[in-house]
């Protein structure tokens, strides 16, 4: 079943790739409209997840605590997030340290409900 699971992040993972490559050379944010920016962002969270799904997934295996899938993929999502929080903010033009340090606490508080729930 994970590897199941492993070989579907991968498949989506590439196709978010090409996806975000097309809009990035073929459309505008203004040509594409609010649910172009949708899609990109949904495909931006997908390549992110599958790589942070992989990183976290041998990370763990190095340390020995690889048994429990549902929370590495837990521990994925969560981190994942971030660098959305991070496009989103930019996109309103008020990214600073402040609101960077925010989405830092963020994960970091994310992903210590994770440790002590799951």
């Amino acid at each position: 079943m994970v590897d199941m699971f492993n070989r579907i992040m991968l498949l989506l993972s590439l196709v978010s790739i090409i996806v975000i490559l097309v809009m990035m050379n073929f459309t505008t944010p203004t040509g594409v409209g609010p649910l172009g920016v949708l899609v990109f962002l949904a495909m931006v969270y997908v390549l992110i997840f599958g790589v942070t799904n992989a990183i976290v997934a041998a990370f763990m295996k190095a340390a020995g605590k690889g048994k429990n899938e549902s929370k590495n993929r837990c521990y994925a999502a969560t981190i994942s997030f971030g660098p959305i929080m991070l496009l989103l903010i930019q996109s309103f033009g008020s990214l600073n340290i402040l609101t960077a340090l925010g989405v830092v606490v963020v994960i970091v508080l994310g992903c210590f409900v994770i440790s002590k729930r799951l």
